[in-house]
């Protein structure tokens, strides 16, 4: 990368590695985006973010890379979506009291954006084609710098930390999966530790073997 940062977020699109934010060797929050092309092993610095943010969901989609919350220099939470058109390299933005979160991890579902927590229980999903938001079920706990991803259609979120009911700040081994079809929560049992701030992705195995284990 062309600037060192910590503490920013990544995501990808077809052969594209976008890294977004974080804090650079100012020790300020960066507006600064940079894209790694996978094709030609090269780096390159594209648009800056109209506004700088810490700890945002991200998640890209239909040629778009979307923005949610985060907080400020001052640690107030930004109620802002943030959106970049990945062909046209131009941002946009749209200020919506719908968006509240921090720390909160994003994941794509057809053409939904499940924004999950974020030190809070709610969770939302914002439709890209209807351009609207849609209340989902509630996580069981407060959950922040947790992991998300999708298996299946599917939303796995693991660890984190949580908020307990004496508002203290928890490490969870929490294990959890949320059908969109049903809009229901269930665990899945606990991790084999505690852990925050991590990341999750999933794994296809590939047999040629006529009938796998």
């Amino acid at each position: 990368m062309s600037e060192p940062r910590y503490a920013h977020q990544s995501v990808s699109y077809l052969h594209f590695i976008f890294v977004l934010g974080g804090i650079g060797v100012d020790k300020q929050i960066s507006q600064s985006v940079e894209r790694y092309n996978s094709m030609f092993n090269q780096w390159e610095d594209m648009a800056p973010m109209p506004t700088a943010v810490l700890h945002p969901a991200v998640a890209a989609c239909d040629q778009r890379i979307y923005v949610f919350g985060g907080e400020d220099a001052m640690q107030n939470p930004v109620r802002l979506i943030q959106v970049y058109h990945i062909s046209r390299n131009l941002w946009s933005r749209l200020e919506t009291r719908t968006v509240k979160n921090v720390c909160a991890p994003a994941a794509v579902i057809e053409d939904k954006i499940y924004i999950i927590g974020g030190y809070t229980r709610r969770m939302i999903a914002y439709d890209t084609k209807a351009n609207k938001f849609v209340k989902c079920e509630n996580l069981k706990v407060r959950r922040m710098h947790h992991s998300a991803t999708v298996i299946n259609n599917k939303l796995y979120v693991t660890g984190g930390r949580i908020l307990n009911s004496h508002d203290v700040i928890e490490d969870s081994d929490c294990f959890e999966c949320y059908d969109p079809k049903t809009d229901i929560w269930t665990s899945k049992g606990s991790l084999p530790y505690k852990l925050f701030d991590h990341g999750s992705l999933p794994l296809v195995c590939v047999s040629n073997r006529p009938n796998p284990p």
